[in-house]
């Protein structure tokens, strides 16, 4: 075990990597060795199918290896009823947000963006939408099955966004030149002198990385040990990557009433807010924080894998994806 953060207490034990590492070690603790079972002695009898059984099957399907690879990013086609549904959304949601200046919405767009307003609100007051401030203070992407798989609110360790927002300036300033362009939101923190604040914007982010660890050991165990074999920055940055991923899949997987916001449109928001984070290194939350470090350290990776992840979660939403196939060839 690392020294500095064994089992035994320690002055250093109430740090967040020593907090976590201690569960790592509990965890790994608990994973008992493989036991030989009967079908790994010689004498025992063969089971599972011959080769000649295994020829057969592969001959009868198709060969992939050497084909061409696609990704959702560089093929999105616009003809598509959910691509379609998707760009819709991201319309009605950029007007709603107003990202255009009031001057330049056109008198038809204006009577367009005060409708949908009063219509929200008086779904909202009809229903008696009444959100508890725990919940109405959630990270997007964070639910109640979020909140109880890892035993506690997500990201609530930071309370001042405006820290947050000045962590992802400091981040910006480290970044190489002209990675990120300018952007009116970013330009007023771009000149920040960080004298004497950078320790506790460094603890700061990475608080934020140790709550992705958490995020990654509540859900998805197996694949969290796997990352405890790899060197300190790939390990942190697969698990931002992996609760980006996570936050994607509960917009969509997440139990909704019917005066919520749709699908579709937070799902708009989420392509947005990654787009702006590529493009700008923006934030909107402290949980963005690991994914902008991650972009600063590897500048070649690209935000296709996360626009294909986007688009994959399209499939589950009602009435919209194709779920059934009716050939092998279409499927």
């Amino acid at each position: 075990l690392p020294h500095s953060c064994s089992l035994l207490s320690s002055p250093s034990s109430s740090s967040p990597s020593c907090r976590l590492q201690q569960r790592q070690n509990t965890l790994f603790m608990s994973v008992s060795p493989i036991e030989e079972t009967e079908s790994s002695s010689p004498s025992s009898e063969r089971v599972g199918r011959s080769n000649e059984e295994i020829e057969r099957e592969l001959s009868s399907g198709r060969i992939l290896e050497d084909g061409p690879v696609i990704d959702f990013g560089s093929v999105k086609d616009s003809s598509s009823r959910a691509e379609k549904a998707l760009a819709k959304a991201r319309e009605e949601y950029l007007l709603e947000l107003n990202l255009n200046t009031h001057d330049n919405l056109s008198g038809v767009q204006q009577t367009q963006k005060q409708q949908h307003s009063q219509q929200i609100a008086a779904a909202a007051e009809e229903k008696g939408i009444i959100k508890g401030q725990q919940q109405q203070n959630r990270l997007m992407g964070i639910n109640d099955d979020v909140v109880q798989e890892v035993g506690r609110e997500v990201g609530a360790f930071v309370s001042d966004p405006t820290l947050v927002q000045k962590c992802a300036a400091y981040l910006r300033s480290t970044a190489p030149t002209n990675m990120f362009e300018p952007h009116p939101s970013t330009e007023s923190t771009s000149s920040l002198d960080y004298t004497g604040e950078e320790e506790s914007l460094k603890s700061l982010l990475l608080e934020s990385y140790m709550e992705s660890g958490l995020v990654t050991e509540a859900f998805a165990k197996t694949f969290y040990l796997g990352t405890q074999l790899l060197p300190k920055d790939a390990q942190e940055a697969i698990w931002a990557v992996y609760v980006w991923c996570r936050r994607t899949d509960e917009i969509v997987d997440a139990p909704r009433s019917p005066t919520d916001v749709s699908m579709l449109t937070d799902l708009s928001s989420w392509e947005i807010r990654l787009e702006n984070l590529f493009k700008y290194g923006m934030v909107e939350d402290v949980m963005d924080l690991p994914l902008l470090d991650c972009k600063i350290k590897y500048p070649n990776l690209p935000i296709e894998p996360f626009v294909d992840m986007i688009r994959g979660m399209l499939m589950d939403i009602p009435d919209l994806g194709q779920d059934r196939y009716d050939t092998f060839e279409e499927l």
